[in-house]
Order: structure tokens, then sequence, then C-alpha cells
């Protein structure tokens, strides 16, 4: 738009606005409230003939200078053919501030009409006084006026110039110039409508509040009230029209731009850039828009790179993916190897070695940890049972331990593996050394487990396993037992399950600086009795609680619950614990039942 057009386009609808709604109220709202002779009233209306005029030529001419900057200010923003992108830092700075500026022209002329206003009613007021003498009701008059004609003004021409500059924001040197939201001035639509509503309020409060006050002060110039309250009445429908008409169009102009951009998407036209044209919601959405309309567009342009040449990456992803599957297939069969060889080793280790007469034992392991080789399942974990029968001072025990090494299959397995090779060669030490046979069972479970632990310290606490271990004498049914951070042992004594803990609970083996090994938990076990020893795999269980959700269980009663039931069954505990909950840890149980009477 050439800045002629613009400057006529403006001049006429912004001075065609003052000339037929403001001026004619103020001349009216003056004549009807003023008592003069006549010669005053031809001064009073030389007055305002002659400051009308200048200053509307004066608001014409400075609308001019303006126009005439922007377009210079326009014009040096010239876009290189290689893109905005190779604009200097200076070059983009300048260029956004002229997009700045001509969102804020239409604010500049909002706030030239107060100012004219401002330049006409004060200098005819204080002239009229200078050359005729001072009326109160002159100067209440002027006051009134420009309460009155002053917000109108100012909306009407905010909204008129906004419209008409809208066509300099699809020039190509202001069109590709990209803003952040935060640069743009804000006056969104609540606001306006609310200064709009109290701008078209104002003008008939003022005039019908200053029409009563001029006929309790006898100052209004009129016979009939009647008269100038159905004139101004009627005179106000004239503003009250164009202020409406321009607050639509200002919406509907708002609403065109965004339909009309969503209208090219939806035809599949990625390349619509929806331009902020004014300060109201519309900017704002302008900048959703575009955000939008970027993503899908890359979204657009990833899917229609990945149909050209569809079936020849398809095969080339599949080449990829069974090459992957065979490599995984190949490492599978090296690690499932290495998981065989650990059972393998592992395998002997865990042993029950019991003659006895007097004592039933039995031995569950299920460890989480299942592979297969060469068409076999097996499975392996860090939980071991071992139990063997020995002789200490001519009296024959029970050697049992149930020990759970920290770590998920191999780290817990090479626990395992390590635990049980040292606990074996006790056993066989003691098997065939008289001095370890010389040792009393507390005696003997100090010692062991002691060396264990220096044994397991040599790992620098990478290594660490929880163990419950003890001794029990067939003929006389003591229990001689200990404790490193194990769950305790359950008694099923005639039907009914207990703990039976240790007085202390030693560090895991392998802890850094643990305690020395003084004390030894000792109990008298009765006829019929049996020992249930486990590791915490029995108890970790993930159930369901009352509101849906999955927990691990907290509740130590649930093991004893299930010892009764099952009259201390393992096959049926193991059932009934996987059918209570998902097991999420290795389990390892085993049984000892006390029979003295089959003693022979």
């Amino acid at each position: 738009m050439k800045r002629e057009t613009l400057f006529w386009d403006l001049t006429l609808k912004l001075e065609a606005f003052t000339h037929t709604v403001p001026v004619p109220f103020a001349v009216y709202y003056a004549i009807i409230t003023q008592k003069m002779e006549p010669e005053h009233w031809r001064i009073f209306i030389a007055l305002c003939v002659v400051f009308a005029t200048g200053i509307g030529l004066l608001g014409t001419f400075v609308r001019h200078l303006l126009l005439k900057y922007l377009y210079a200010k326009i014009e040096r923003v010239s876009i290189p053919t290689s893109g905005i992108s190779s604009l200097s830092k200076e070059e983009m700075e300048y260029a956004r501030s002229v997009k700045v500026l001509l969102f804020r022209y239409p604010l500049l002329e909002a706030i030239i009409i107060v100012i004219r206003w401002l330049s006409g009613v004060i200098p005819i007021s204080f002239l009229f006084f200078y050359l005729v003498a001072y009326m109160p009701s002159v100067l209440r008059s002027a006051i009134f006026t420009f309460v009155m004609i002053a917000p109108i003004s100012f909306v009407t021409y905010y909204f008129i110039s906004e419209s008409c500059i809208r066509p300099l924001f699809d020039l190509p040197q202001i069109k590709n110039i990209e803003l952040q939201e935060k640069d743009i001035p804000k006056f969104n639509y609540f606001t306006r409508i609310l200064v709009a509503f109290f701008s078209l309020a104002a003008l008939p409060f003022v005039i019908f509040s200053y029409i009563l006050y001029s006929l309790a002060m006898g100052e209004i110039a009129v016979q009939d009230p009647m008269i100038p309250i159905v004139t101004v009445s009627f005179i106000f429908i004239i503003p009250l029209i164009v202020c409406s008409y321009v607050v639509a169009k200002s919406v509907n102009e708002g609403l065109n731009e965004t339909s009309r951009s969503l209208g090219e998407l939806s035809k599949g036209n990625f390349d619509v850039v929806v331009t902020p044209k004014s300060s109201d919601d519309f900017a704002k959405q302008a900048f959703y828009l575009n955000s939008v309309i970027t993503k899908l567009k890359g979204m657009y342009e990833e899917i229609r790179n990945l149909n050209e040449g569809l079936e020849e990456k398809v095969t080339q992803r599949t080449n990829e993916l069974n090459q992957t599957l065979k490599d995984i297939s190949n490492l599978k069969i090296q690690q499932d190897g290495d998981y065989f060889l650990t059972y393998q080793l592992l395998n002997p280790l865990a042993i029950k070695d019991v003659d006895s007469s007097q004592l039933e034992v039995d031995h569950l392991v299920r460890q989480k940890k299942v592979f297969e080789y060469k068409n076999q399942r097996y499975d392996i974990g860090g939980d071991i049972n071992i139990s063997h029968s020995i002789v200490l001072q001519n009296r024959r025990f029970l050697l049992f331990a149930n020990a759970d090494a920290m770590g998920k299959s191999m780290q817990g397995a090479g626990g395992a593996l390590v635990f049980g090779a040292v606990f074996q060669s006790i056993v066989q030490r003691t098997k065939t050394d008289p001095g370890y046979q010389a040792l009393g069972p507390e005696d003997w479970l100090k010692y062991n487990l002691q060396e264990m632990h220096m044994i397991f310290e040599a790992f620098d606490g990478t290594m660490l396993v929880s163990l419950t271990m003890g001794l029990l004498e067939e003929d006389t049914g003591r229990l001689f037992f200990l404790n490193a951070e194990h769950p305790s042992l359950v008694l099923y004594r005639k039907g009914k399950a207990e703990y039976i803990s240790a007085d202390v609970s030693y560090r895991k083996l392998g802890t850094l600086g643990a305690m020395p090994i003084q004390h030894i938990k000792e109990f008298q076990l009765q006829a019929e009795d049996i020992l249930i020893i486990g590791s915490d795999g029995k108890d970790d269980l993930l159930r369901l609680d009352e509101d849906g959700k999955w927990e691990v269980n907290s509740d130590e009663q649930t093991f004893l619950k299930l010892v009764e039931s099952t009259e201390a069954n393992l096959l049926a505990i193991t059932k009934q614990i996987e059918s209570i909950g998902q097991v999420i840890d290795d389990i390892s149980l085993i049984r000892i039942c006390y029979l003295p009477k089959k003693l022979s």
C-alpha cells in the first residue's frame, strides 16, 4: 500500500468521525449549557472555528509526518535474496523495531486525538476569559466536554487506525520478520471491550448529568429540557453505531485471518504463515498456530520421507533386524552356556548329606532366573541350602545353613558359589580333623562364621551373603544357631507357627568392619517340632492392595499363616506363596522335623 493511499484513507475516516460525532456534540452541548450575550457568542464561535480548523490541519500534518517517518523506516528494511537468515544481528534488530512500531502506531493516533482535544478546549476557554470575562459555566462546560469526548475519540481512533494499517504487515520486508510474543504490545479484547463500553457510557452520563446540573443552576439556554435530552439521545446513536462497527470489524478481521490460515492448513498447505497484525488476542493465537503448523509440517515431511523408498527401507531394516536377532541369539547361547557352567559348579555344593533316624530334612529352592540350555530348563540364583550330619565332642549334630548372596542372576550365583565352596571346605575339615571335632557347638559356630567373614571381606564389600546357620543335637533336641541379617527361623509346634529370633543379628558375610561373633542362640526342641528356615524371597511378594495398586508384602504374619495352613509342607507352602502374589526374588527353604520317638 502506498503512503499517500494510507494517508488519505486514515485522514478521511478519522476526521469524518471527528466532525460527525465529537464536534457536533461539543457545539450543541456548549450552546444549550451557556447563557451569553450575542456578541459573546460570536467571539466564542469564532474561537471554536479557528482552533478546530487549526488543530484539525495540525493533526493531519502530524499524521503526514508520522506516516512519512514510518515508510522511511520500512524502506530501510531490505531482505537479501538469500533470505532473512543472512541479515546481520544489527539489521535484524532494526527490522524487528520497525515491525513493533507498526503495532504501536494505532496507539499514537489515539493519543494524538486526545492531545488535540486538550489543545483546543483549554486555549479556547482561556482566550474567551481573556477577551470577554471569566464565566464558571464556560470552564465547567470545557471540563465536561473533554471528559465526554476524549474516551470515545481514543477508542475509535485506535480501532480505525489498527484496521487501516493491517495491509502493511503483508509487505515482503515486514511479513517475514519474526517477533516473539513478548515483543508485541498487549491490548487484549477483554480490555478493549471494557474501554469501549465505558467510553460509550461516559458520553450520555456526562451530558445528562451536566444538563441536570445546568437546570438546577438555571444556566441552561432552552425552555423545554426534554428537547436537548431527546436531541442528545438521538445524536448518541451515531457514536454507538460507529464504535460498535469498528470493534466488530476488528474482531472480524482477526477471525478472517485465522480462518484463512486454518482453511489453507485443511487443504494440506503447510507453508502458510499466520502473521500477527494487531495487539489483541488474535496475535497470540497466531504464534500458537504457527507453532502447530511448524510441527505438523515437520511431521508431514518426515512421513513423506519415510514413504519414499519405503519398500527398500523395510527390506534394509528387516535385514538389519535379522542380523541383530542373530547376534542376540549367539550372545544368548554364550550367556546360557555361562549360566549352565555356573549351575554345574553350584549344584554339587547345595547338597543334603544327612544320616539320621531322628530327623527328617527337606530342601526346596526356586531360583528366580530360569534359562534353557540344550532344550533343558535350569535355574540359578543367589540362594543355597546345605545340610550335613557331623560329630562334635562325640555327639551327633545336624549342621544346616540357608544363605542368600546379594545380587541377581550371575552376581548372586557367584556369591552362592563362593559360599558353598567355603562352607563345604569347613564341613570336610570338620569331618576329618579331630581338632575341629573337639569343639563344642557354640565355639564351632563362632569360629567358622568368623572365618567366613574374613574370607568374604577380601571382596571389599562387593560380595555380601546373609545366612542362618545352626547345629541341632540329635539325641537331646538342643538347637544352637546364629543369624546374619537373615529372616528368623519358624517353629511349627502342635499346629501353631511362630518365629524364633536370635539374640543378636550379625552383619552379612563380607561386611567390612563387622563385629566379632560372641553370642549363640540356644533353643530346646520337643518331639515332632518342625523348623522352617528360609530366605527373604518367601516374604517379598507383590500383592494388590485395597485400591488395586501393587505393593510389596510387609506383613510378617503372612508366612506364619501359610505354614499353619499347609502343616509345614514345603511344596504346599511354595504353591501358596505363588498363588497369593508375584514372586520377585529367589525362594529357598529348609524343613527339619525332630522325631526322637523313632530312636531305636
